[in-house]
């Protein structure tokens, strides 16, 4: 997980990344996003929201750390949800997910 979140970081360092729940909402509804990551500690109705939005917009998406490490990993103090605006990075995500040994598809990680 701690690759993931270093990724997570190195996007926001390059400004490929939306962070917080409206900047998220914006990015999948106009199609910027490329992986929706939400932490395992979001509101149920939040959760929902953005999954129904990345459903939409057809953006795979995974859910890792609770909301201090997502956020630590984008310099905040917490953060429930990111997106990843670069196709590359999100693919590089992506592969380090499946080397962990989880699945990975449209419809999430799990």
């Amino acid at each position: 997980m701690n690759k993931i979140m270093n990724l997570i970081g190195l996007a926001q360092k390059a400004g490929k990344l939306s962070n917080g729940t409206e900047s998220v909402k914006n990015s999948l509804t106009k199609g910027k996003a490329f992986l929706l990551v939400i932490s395992n500690d979001i509101a149920e109705n939040t959760r929902q929201e953005l999954l129904n939005s990345a459903e939409r917009a057809k953006v795979p998406w995974i859910i890792s750390g609770n909301k201090y490490e997502l956020g630590n990993s984008v310099g905040k103090e917490y953060r429930v949800a990111v997106t990843i605006n670069d196709h590359g990075m999100a693919q590089r995500i992506l592969s380090e997910i499946k080397i962990m040994g989880a699945e990975a598809n449209c419809t999430g990680v799990i």
